[in-house]
């Protein structure tokens, strides 16, 4: 996972998060491929899972901040993505480091994060760039 200009959505502070989640995301797809052993890819995904917190608190306090009409799906999509990500360090956990679980672990956590940075957060990122440019 590669940072781009792509995934901007015009709000520094969540841009420099989202950087930082997609670094992270990147360090624990690469402690996957090299064969780490689970405590280590285990340490990746707690560091990981409180990063993910701090940041949705963080862009939801935006959107509520700016009354932005988007928010219980935005706080709903931030849900199921925390809910799934205990569910894979779970699977994790019980069945060890196996090509499967890196398979999904890989696979959804790199999908989800890319196709919601440019789905709903861009949607957001217009919403409050559009709002500070009328006040």
């Amino acid at each position: 996972m590669i940072w781009s200009d792509e995934y901007k959505i015009g709000l520094p502070a969540i841009d420099s998060q989202h950087k930082r989640l997609f670094q992270l995301i990147r360090e624990l797809n690469e402690a996957l491929d090299a064969g780490l052993r689970l405590v280590n890819v285990e340490r990746l995904l707690a560091g990981l899972d409180q990063y993910k917190t701090r940041h949705f608190q963080l862009e939801e306090k935006y959107m509520k901040e700016s009354n932005y009409p988007g928010l219980e799906e935005q706080q709903k999509a931030h849900r199921y993505f925390s809910e799934r990500f205990k569910e894979l360090g779970e699977e994790l956990s019980t069945t060890g480091i196996t090509p499967d679980i890196i398979k999904t672990i890989k696979g959804e956590l790199t999908e989800w994060l890319k196709e919601h940075v440019n789905g709903l957060d861009l949607q957001f990122g217009q919403f409050y760039q559009k709002q500070n440019k009328q006040t």
